[in-house]
């Protein structure tokens, strides 16, 4: 005869243990509390920070679209403020957190940088800011970043982005690539520090990686200047990881154990 009991037992440890798995790795087993929010009818504040991905991505729209559709009522409204800093890396996103990010008291941070950190061209002079920026610098401002806005917003959420791949298109710079040799290490270290903090990382890089492999002359058309994804580029690569991400970031673990 089948023991019931014993097989929910079993079940419910093999549950608690694959979440474990998911925490120790790093990954929230729930959904952003941004969208959870929302579908329970709270309205939402959220800056998007970072670089002239940020600044200019279709993705910001894309998101406070569907973000504004959450609440089943529609009473709930999620307010997406733009703090891109087209041309800047890590070290200007840390020296203007307060101007750029604290101010607005938001509920949710999207943050990226990697791109820009990852720049090794003429256009940083020694005196700029973010002039010389390492992979370990760069973790350590984001780093920086994260604890100055867990200091000064107590219970924010922290959402970290690491973006597309580039390529030397002559319709750019024509050395988007060649002035970032060393982009998928500062992208990892983005990786690094989510996990090390426990913050949810939506991770584009690896969509936008597959399209270049499986289709080189779609990619170059979505990234056409070599640096900014189109407007329909993004819309078809980047906006439907983030609706993934933040809708059930791990939802095997969340569908078995419910």
């Amino acid at each position: 005869m089948i023991n019931e009991s014993s097989i929910t037992i079993n079940i419910n440890r093999a549950c608690l243990a694959l979440l474990v798995l998911f925490l120790a790795a790093g990954v929230p087993a729930r959904a952003s509390r941004l969208v959870d929010n929302l579908k329970a009818g709270r309205s939402q504040t959220v800056v998007a920070y970072g670089t002239s991905l940020t600044a200019t991505g279709q993705w910001r729209a894309d998101l406070a679209g569907w973000l504004n559709t959450l609440d089943p009522e529609g009473k709930a409204k999620a307010v997406v403020h733009n703090s891109g800093l087209s041309g800047q890396a890590s070290q200007s996103g840390l020296n203007n957190l307060q101007g750029k990010v604290i101010k607005f008291k938001p509920d949710t941070v999207f943050i990226e940088f990697a791109i820009n950190d990852a720049y090794s061209g003429p256009n940083y002079s020694p005196k700029h800011p973010d002039y010389g920026m390492t992979v370990e610098k760069s973790m350590a401002n984001l780093s920086r970043m994260i604890e100055t806005l867990k200091e000064a917003l107590p219970g924010v959420e922290i959402i970290i982005q690491t973006m597309n791949p580039v390529w030397d298109s002559p319709h750019g710079s024509g050395v988007s690539a060649k002035s970032r040799p060393e982009l998928d290490a500062y992208y990892e270290g983005y990786r690094q520090v989510a996990k090390e903090y426990g913050l949810l990382l939506i991770d584009h890089h690896p969509n936008w990686v597959r399209l270049r492999e499986a289709d080189p002359e779609l990619f170059q058309t979505y990234i056409r200047d070599g640096t900014h994804p189109t407007p329909a580029g993004s819309t078809a690569i980047t906006t439907p990881q983030l609706k993934e991400s933040l809708a059930m970031p791990a939802a095997s673990a969340r569908g078995c154990c419910q």
